[in-house]
């Protein structure tokens, strides 16, 4: 436990050194005015991916997180100035996030990258760049220390967008909180009518 907790932690330590405060304020200003938001990640940053969704959704924001490659190069194509999409890889080489980033740029949307390494192939068809500094252990495929280095990255994007309309903010989660707790208090066992003969076993 001590291991795995302290490469996380090295993990966020790290990656706030590494990350721009300057293409932070421009990822979060450009989320902010966005018309729509796509998020493309496949495999572990799929999950990140569909985290960051509910997160703007539940502020109101028009966001929708794509794992399958082929909705992911489909829905970019329908994207136009003024939208935002967001491609989510480690490594930066996944073939799929680097088209469909490709794909909303040459539509006309802005594009952002969450990536682990400065030269990969994701970062030359992204406008804003923000930059984790994750190093995995031998496991690779479990994604531990990048995962929560991108979970990180995007708690701060949605902070920053939900300060950005403070008012406004609280209200949708507390509109979107009241309605899930409706349905917690209605997800109680039915009680039988009054007078109702019981059920024979």
């Amino acid at each position: 436990k001590q291991k795995v907790i302290a490469m996380n932690v090295t993990a966020l330590e790290e990656t706030l050194r590494t990350l721009s405060d300057q293409e932070l304020e421009r990822a979060i200003d450009a989320l902010f005015g966005a018309r729509v938001i796509h998020l493309y990640g496949v495999g572990a940053s799929g999950f990140v991916a569909l985290d960051a969704e509910h997160k703007f959704l539940r502020i109101n924001r028009r966001c929708h997180a794509f794992v399958d490659n082929h909705v992911q190069r489909a829905m970019a194509a329908l994207l136009g100035p003024g939208d935002v999409a967001v491609g989510i890889s480690h490594s930066g080489f996944t073939q799929d996030i680097v088209d469909a980033l490709r794909i909303a740029r040459e539509a006309g949307a802005t594009t952002v990258c969450i990536t682990n390494h400065f030269d990969a192939p994701v970062t030359a068809v992204s406008d804003i760049r923000l930059y984790t500094a994750a190093r995995e252990p031998a496991f690779r495929s479990g994604a531990i220390a990048s995962r929560v280095a991108q979970l990180s990255i995007i708690d701060v994007l949605f902070i920053g967008v939900a300060q950005r309309d403070y008012d406004r903010t609280l209200e949708c989660l507390e509109r979107t909180r009241l309605a899930v707790a409706q349905r917690q208090s209605s997800a109680a066992a039915p009680q039988p009518p009054a007078g109702a003969a019981p059920r024979r076993r």
